[in-house]
């Protein structure tokens, strides 16, 4: 049984949509969308295609633009087009959530241009306050959802639900055979460690972190017993990162360890807060994906520095899959210059102006959003900006020809 997850470039923010498919079938039968937002002046539109037309428009504009026509494309394809079984907001910071507005609703009428038959969020409505425009459209999205019915039917069928810590894995679907995939919500310590973030005077932005939302993706069974597994950490913190390997000690049960293949979107954003050695010599992964932009927080540092991201981040992962002998996963490519990709990083600076670097990461296990370099400034727009970074997609299947295969691909 396939699945399909697109890895959204979205810049500094964060936007996943996960397709489910019966074998064999050429449409998906249930779709979840987790996250869709930016950090405002993280935005980092795709890069147009060779011999397309230049691009025009700001850089956020052309994301809305593309988001918007792509998860058309994706909701358009279902067996029930146009219907969302889940949309999970992981948790209240404005880059995960700040452009659900432009993209679930139709710019005329301001209703809903999709069904959501579940809205699941973490922490309580009020606490989505970033960004006045996206807060008033959180706020009617959580409290008030029938005002947002549209005149051709779409609605939010089910109440939004605030998920509290729940103790034990949750299953978004309920399971046709033990055998099949399911994205399950798992407890991630966030009641607890937000206690002690309390005591130690943490501000909103770390419990919000501690917070997140954390699911993983697992595949069909193979003949070996074994499944494919993706872990999606949203802004999960090192301290999630810990207590979900104390939580995994059961050997029957291997919630976040590699059996076939294993890959993990990697909490907030590749910053020095989360995937900590221990977490990925406990998840040994085949590849991280992330999602991530050149927006300085504070004037200061960004979220990929080279000695973070680089150095630590990428050091660990080789060494530990170096140590579990794990090979360099494949990318689909027709072309090949499209196996060419690679991430933008800050180099270790701190002199005016920042400097900003790229680095291939082509073959490598490294799928960044951040994976185009700078384009030069366009003669056919007027004004537009030097040096403007871009953007991928990235596209993982899990089973899509047979239990345990894999297919990853960029647009």
């Amino acid at each position: 049984m396939p699945v399909k997850v697109v890895f959204f470039n979205v810049g500094q923010g964060d936007c996943t949509l996960i397709t489910f498919y019966k074998p064999g079938a050429p449409k998906a039968d249930a779709a979840v969308l987790l996250d869709c937002g930016s950090k405002p002046g993280g935005e980092v539109a795709s890069r147009p295609q060779a011999g397309g037309p230049p691009a025009a428009g700001t850089a956020k504009q052309r994301l809305i633009d593309h988001l918007r026509k792509r998860i058309d494309d994706h909701l358009g394809d279902l067996v029930n087009p146009g219907v969302l079984d889940y949309l999970l907001i992981s948790h209240p910071d404005e880059d995960h959530f700040n452009l659900l507005g432009d993209v679930l609703l139709d710019s005329a009428t301001k209703k809903l241009r999709y069904t959501l038959n579940n809205v699941w969020y973490s922490m309580a409505s009020g606490d989505y306050k970033e960004g006045n425009r996206s807060f008033r459209f959180m706020e009617t999205l959580l409290t008030n959802p029938a005002s947002l019915t549209s005149s051709s039917g779409h609605s939010v069928v089910h109440p939004p639900r605030e998920k509290p810590d729940q103790g034990v894995p949750e299953p978004l679907f309920p399971p046709v055979t033990p055998a099949a995939p399911n994205l399950y919500l798992i407890d991630s310590g966030a009641f607890h460690l937000k206690g002690a973030a309390r005591i130690q005077g943490a501000q909103k932005e770390a419990l919000a972190n501690l917070s997140s939302l954390v699911l993983v993706l697992t595949g069909a069974v193979d003949g070996g017993g074994q499944r494919q597994k993706v872990l999606l950490m949203a802004d999960a913190l090192k301290q999630n990162e810990k207590f979900l390997i104390d939580f995994d000690k059961d050997p029957t049960e291997k919630w976040f360890r590699r059996e076939k293949n294993l890959w993990l979107k990697v909490g907030h954003h590749g910053s020095k807060t989360s995937t900590c050695k221990e977490w990925l010599e406990h998840t040994t992964p085949d590849g991280l994906f992330v999602s991530t932009g050149p927006l300085l927080f504070g004037g200061r540092t960004a979220t990929c520095t080279d000695s973070d991201f680089n150095d630590r981040m990428l050091g660990d992962w080789e060494t530990v899959r170096t140590a579990h002998g794990i090979p360099d996963p494949k990318v689909t490519s027709k072309k090949p210059l499209k196996r060419h990709w690679g991430h933008g990083y800050q180099g270790n600076t701190t002199a005016v102006p920042w400097q900003f670097g790229f680095q291939d990461m082509t073959g490598k296990g490294v799928f960044s959003t951040l994976a185009g370099q700078p384009l030069p400034p366009n003669p056919a727009v007027p004004g537009s900006p030097a040096g403007e970074w871009t953007g991928r997609d990235w596209i993982l299947w899990i089973d899509r020809d047979g239990a345990g295969t894999y297919e990853i691909s960029y647009e």
